[in-house]
């Protein structure tokens, strides 16, 4: 029988393996879908001991970490078990309302993707939380741009940078650049993609994450791309890949190889 005493230090390190597990899905996939399994598997021997929104959260994050390596159906299964249970918390049911967009998008169910990312919307405008909302956005362009839905993206965008404060993180508002670029160029407005490359430039010595500095020239390779400029996209997506290998798990590097692939192929 677990005391209350070790009820808390079990509830403790269930927290830091959540954390743990998110903190690596980039950097060692391995060890995020370790950390969240270990997670999970304290939750069960508690029992139900535990407040509901560390199981939520518990579960939630070990069915990320399956969608990561693409074991979807499980991860399926796993966010079923995270919808069992009412959550108190706010950000543990939007977080849970976003992986499981992810998912969705993962399983190509966009109609489905953009309704869940609609209802974390309404959660977090109750909160008043502009930088989680501008975050929730980009995810929502994601949804439309693979939709096709080009106008519906943009729009999606352009609002998730508008709501972006004064104090936030340099690698949010250079995601958030990448995400507009890809969509401007889909569009089109190669003018406008190269002014927003052009703002991006100053940003790519101090970005912490060699894979958003390598996004920012697997987009310049892009545009190039456009422009009819074969050369200068080889010498771009030569940088990103270079930039990108340093997180080799990053799921940008499989997309951004079968690219170089094509471009390969095209006459010089």
């Amino acid at each position: 029988m677990q005391t209350v005493d070790d009820l808390a230090a079990c509830a403790e390190q269930i927290r830091q393996l959540v954390d743990s597990s998110f903190a690596t899905r980039y950097a060692d996939v391995a060890a995020t879908l370790e950390s969240s399994s270990r997670a999970v598997a304290l939750v069960e021997e508690a029992r139900g001991r535990l407040p509901n929104d560390l199981i939520v959260a518990a579960w939630t994050q070990y069915g990320n970490a399956l969608r990561i390596v693409r074991r979807f159906e499980e991860a399926e299964k796993a966010l079923e078990r995270a919808c069992e249970l009412p959550a108190s918390d706010p950000q543990t049911r939007i977080r849970l309302l976003e992986v499981m967009s992810s998912l969705h998008r993962n399983m190509n169910k966009l109609d489905s993707a953009a309704e869940l990312l609609a209802a974390a919307l309404e959660e977090i405008r109750s909160l008043g939380d502009s930088d989680a909302e501008s975050r929730t956005y980009n995810l929502l362009g994601i949804v439309h741009l693979d939709r096709g839905d080009l106008a519906n993206a943009l729009r999606a965008y352009q609002t998730a940078l508008d709501l972006l404060g004064a104090e936030a993180q340099l690698e949010v508002l250079a995601a958030e650049g990448h995400n507009l670029l890809e969509a401007v160029i889909a569009d089109g407005r190669l003018s406008a993609a190269a002014a927003i490359l052009v703002l991006l430039e100053p940003y790519q010595g101090h970005l912490a994450s060699p894979r958003l500095a390598g996004k920012t020239e697997c987009m310049r390779a892009r545009l190039y791309r456009k422009l009819q400029q074969p050369g200068a996209a080889r010498v771009a997506y030569q940088r990103a890949y270079a930039l990108m290998s340093a997180e080799p798990n990053a799921p940008e590097l499989a997309e951004l190889a079968a690219e170089m692939a094509g471009l390969a192929e095209a006459p010089k």
